[in-house]
């Protein structure tokens, strides 16, 4: 497996690009991107050459990669958007017939 990768935003777009090209909806919904990705892996792994235990292993790492990548990304997006200072609201609760659920009224 390659521990170097090299991801770029210009690689990313160039992807994000030859998808919406060819499926002009995925330029609307990043989520349809994301699942031709997902597609076009498992059409990939479809073809590992090596036994169904294998294939099951690698599918599994690249899971953990996804997880690993996003988990970085949501962080470095976290770190450079300071988070606002929340300034509690004045207001108050008021109770209903369920006690799951208020009523909450500006003051």
């Amino acid at each position: 497996m390659s521990e170097g990768l090299q991801l770029s935003r210009d690689m990313i777009d160039g992807v994000i690009k030859a998808i919406t090209e060819h499926d002009k909806n995925a330029g609307q919904d990043m989520m349809i991107v994301v699942q031709y990705l997902s597609a076009i892996t498992g059409f990939l792994a479809a073809e590992f050459p090596g036994p169904d235990a294998e294939r099951e292993e690698f599918l599994k790492y690249l899971n953990d990669l996804m997880q690993h990548v996003c988990a970085d990304k949501r962080k470095q997006h976290q770190e450079a958007v300071p988070q606002a200072a929340a300034a509690p609201m004045a207001g108050k609760s008021e109770p209903t017939a369920d006690p799951a659920v208020g009523i909450w009224r500006p003051e």
